[in-house]
Parts: structure tokens; C-alpha cells; sequence
């Protein structure tokens, strides 16, 4: 008995001591291609980060990135994940590997056109002088606008929203290396890690604390997983109200969260994801600003206030472009679009100089491109400046990836100046930027996978400082 008990103890060791031998040899990766993200690399030694445990949490990080044979370890967990799913989610088919966060095409915007071209003169490097900031909208024209105002778009014909399936919904679901597909609706996969999340909680804190009069709101939006999936994929660490509630809880007391997952939630039987792609629509975008609004201060615009209209011809999202389902391409989805109560003028910018950059529409009622999701502030542009005809003085810079763009339009009907940055494509000191400009807030709006997206962070953390 005691020699079974030793042959089954080196049975595992032995394995696990001669992978621990070749870790040392195996050469250090800098990108997973199944997980599509960047792995950890062996971090410097250093006191402070020994004595705060940052150096041990790294290398731990580091050593899971880095151990051999990681992708086939991830692939065959993957697979027995799913087939302890099975018997709990109906009808479920394997389709195809791995899941994780995938490439969804971030970081697309549409082409300038050479006509829009605008050449400004250089701002002063000394601070604006403004008016004290209200809440509420109003349409008084701003006497000495930079770009005469584009006359407002007219909107196209009425939409007509329909519903997605259920909550909790068991149908035959298809997952497709990192994204399932239920009836004519994908979404992708979610696993949750508290560890992974902290990198974006230390660094909005750390922006809250060299801000000092700018007020910091933290907006995290969940993916439509949560809300059209079966019940299965919302346990554990995919629970997204969850991680969700776990991001704020170590935020500092100074920021404000603003809840834009009840609001989706008690809106779930409207159209407020597409189908086809990874984002939210135009009426999923309105949740987060009436969210936004309770904690901002202001009483948001009723939605049936807006002119409406629907970006001509049909539109396949990133998720039909990653997974070529045959499903989603017989059931398009449509883009929806409120047009600004106010008028306005926007700049797109490559760099914080602002001395050269392009005219863009916050809402376009037309897109050449296959991605309609690009009518929003025209897609991932590094820096943009929106003006409006309103005169409260109050501004406000939105950090983002691709979700904040359809909420931008609708922030422009309380504000005199808004800013969007992309932190994955401009070089800025984002504090200096923040009192050079009088901002007086900082919304950071994120969907559920860019709080742990390493490009987007580090882009972040070098604005900070």
C-alpha cells in the first residue's frame, strides 16, 4: 500500500518537476495567439516591488504565461469545461476550440476625407478661462465657434427594434472558439479575474489622485452575454454583474460608478446589442447615458425627443466576420441613430497639439464601409473634440474603446465641450491635457473585456504618468 501510495505520488511529481526543468529553458513568449493578448513577461526585481508584493504577483502571472506546452494545457481545459457543461445546457454542440478574448477588429475608423482637412492655429498652453458649469442643455450658439457648425443630418426611416431571445434561454447553442452562437445571436465568452482586474482599478485610482478638481466617473458595460445567454454561462466567473460589482468595490471613495447594468438590464426585450457584432446599438448606448446622467447631474433626454433613423443597408458586426456563421448572416443586424438635440462640430486629432486634424460628424445617417457601427464619432480615432451650440461651460473628456463611441452623441445635449480619447493610439500627459483644456470630468467607459486588455492599459497608464 505504502509503495502504491510513492509510485502514484512521483507519478505527479515527476511530470511536474521535469516541466518546472524545461521552464527554465523554454524560450519566453510575448503574445498568445489562441488567447489573443499579450503574456507576461518576467518582471525586474526591485524593493519596493518586493515589499508591496507587486513583484510576486507578477512573477506569478509570468510564470503562468510563460509555462510550456500552455496552449495545449488551455485547449484541453477549455474542452473539459465545455463538456461539463453539456449536460446542463440543453441542446449544446462543440464547434470548435478554445475560447477567450478574441480579436474583434477594435481600432477601425473611417477614412478622412482630404476635403475635411482643417488646419487650426495652436492653442495657447495657458488654462481657459470659463464660465462656471450647469447641468442643464440649452441651444444658444456659441458666438466664435473654430469649424463653422455641418447642418444636421435628416433622418432616414423609422426603426424598427426587435427583441432577442430570452434570458436564461436553452436553445442549441454553437461556440465557436471563443464565442457562442444561440438561434441568430453571437456572443463572446467571458471568464472574470479579479487579479487581472486590479491593473484597471489601480490606474483609474491613480488618475482620480492626480486630478484635482476634475471629478473621475468609472463606467463598466457588460456584454450581451449576460442577458441572452442560458443560465450556465452566468456562474462563477462569468457572472458579469459580479465582476462588475468587484471593480467598483476597490475603486476609491472619490470616483463615482455609474450603473449602466441595471439599466440594460431592465431593458433586455429591446434591441440593445447587435446580434452580429460585440457592441451595444444606440439604444443599449442610451442606458449607459441615462446611467450616466443620475450620477453626472443632469436629467438625460427622453429617447422618443430625438430625431431617429436607420444607417442604410444591412450590417454583419465583428462577430460575423470572426465566426462566418451562416445564422447570423441570414438575420443582419441594422444601425439605429439619435441625432444630437444640439448642434455640433467635431475635430478628429492625431495628437493633443491640436494644430491639424479633420472634420467628422458625431452621428453620420450614411457609412460607406461594411462596418455601419462606424456612423458613432466615426470610429477609433485617436483624439476627438466635439463642440456644441451650448454655452453652460461645462466639458467633459471620455476615455474608451469602441463602446464609448455610440454613448458620445448623446453626451454632446449637456456639454459645451466634449472630448474622446482612445488611449490605444495617442501619446498624451492626460492630467496636463485635463487642466490645460478646464475639464472638469473624466468619464472612463470600458465594455467587460478592455478592463483586462493589456493594449488599452498600457496605453492608459502612460497618459497617467
Amino acid at each position: 500500500m505504502k509503495k502504491d501510495h510513492m509510485a502514484m505520488v512521483a507519478l505527479v511529481m515527476i511530470p511536474l518537476y521535469l516541466l518546472t526543468v524545461v521552464n527554465a529553458f523554454w524560450p519566453v513568449q510575448a503574445v498568445s495567439a489562441d488567447e489573443n493578448r499579450t503574456l507576461q513577461q518576467m518582471p525586474q526585481i526591485s524593493w519596493q516591488g518586493l515589499k508591496t508584493g507587486e513583484f510576486t504577483r507578477t512573477f506569478e502571472d509570468f510564470f503562468s504565461d510563460q509555462f510550456p506546452f500552455r496552449s495545449f494545457f488551455v485547449q484541453v481545459n477549455h474542452q473539459l469545461i465545455e463538456a461539463m457543461k453539456k449536460p446542463f445546457a440543453g441542446d449544446l454542440e462543440i464547434v470548435a476550440g478554445p475560447g477567450g478574448e478574441i480579436d474583434l477588429g477594435e481600432g477601425e475608423r473611417l477614412e478622412p476625407d482630404p476635403e475635411d482637412k482643417v488646419v487650426l492655429p495652436t492653442p495657447t498652453d495657458k488654462p481657459p478661462v470659463t464660465a462656471a458649469p450647469t447641468a442643464g442643455p440649452s441651444v444658444s450658439p456659441d458666438p466664435s465657434p473654430t469649424v463653422a457648425p455641418t447642418a444636421t443630418p435628416q433622418p432616414t426611416a423609422t426603426p424598427q427594434p426587435t427583441a432577442g431571445p430570452t434570458p436564461g434561454a436553452t436553445g442549441k447553442v454553437e461556440t465557436v472558439s471563443g464565442v457562442i452562437i444561440l438561434d441568430n445571436r453571437a456572443m463572446e465568452l467571458y471568464y472574470f479575474s479579479e487579479s487581472r482586474s486590479e491593473r484597471y482599478v489601480k490606474l483609474i485610482n491613480r488618475l482620480q489622485g492626480k486630478l484635482d478638481s476634475a471629478q473621475v466617473y468609472s463606467l463598466v458595460a457588460p456584454t450581451a452575454l449576460e442577458f441572452y445567454s442560458p443560465d450556465d454561462y452566468h456562474d462563477g466567473s462569468s457572472n458579469q454583474a459580479n465582476a462588475i460589482s468587484s471593480i467598483y468595490g476597490r475603486l476609491d471613495g472619490k470616483i463615482k460608478t455609474v450603473d449602466a447594468y441595471s439599466k440594460l438590464r431592465d431593458t433586455w426585450q429591446d434591441y440593445i446589442y447587435f446580434r452580429t457584432d460585440h457592441h451595444w446599438t444606440a439604444r443599449g448606448a442610451y442606458c449607459a447615458y441615462q446611467a450616466f446622467a443620475d450620477k453626472a447631474g443632469f436629467a438625460p433626454l427622453a429617447l422618443d425627443s430625438f430625431s431617429t433613423g436607420i444607417v442604410p443597408g444591412d450590417f454583419l458586426g465583428s462577430l460575423y466576420r470572426y465566426t462566418k456563421s451562416s445564422k447570423l448572416k441570414n438575420n443582419p443586424d441594422f444601425v439605429e441613430y439619435f441625432l444630437p438635440a444640439v448642434e455640433s462640430e467635431g475635430i478628429a486629432f492625431t495628437s493633443t497639439a491640436m494644430s491639424e486634424g479633420y472634420r467628422i460628424q458625431a452621428v453620420r445617417t450614411e457609412v460607406g464601409s461594411s462596418n455601419k457601427y462606424l456612423a458613432f464619432i466615426q470610429g477609433d480615432n485617436p483624439l476627438v473634440r466635439l463642440t456644441t451650440s451650448l454655452t453652460n461651460g461645462r466639458k467633459i473628456v471620455v476615455l474608451k474603446e469602441s463602446f464609448g463611441n455610440a454613448l458620445v452623441p448623446f453626451l454632446l445635449n449637456h456639454y459645451q465641450e466634449v472630448y474622446v480619447i482612445d488611449p490605444r493610439s495617442l501619446s498624451a500627459d492626460l492630467p496636463a491635457f485635463i487642466a490645460k483644456h478646464g475639464i472638469q470630468e473624466v468619464l472612463v467607459v470600458n465594455y467587460a473585456f478592455a478592463v483586462t486588455n493589456n493594449k488599452w492599459l498600457d496605453g492608459f497608464e502612460a497618459m497617467i504618468g
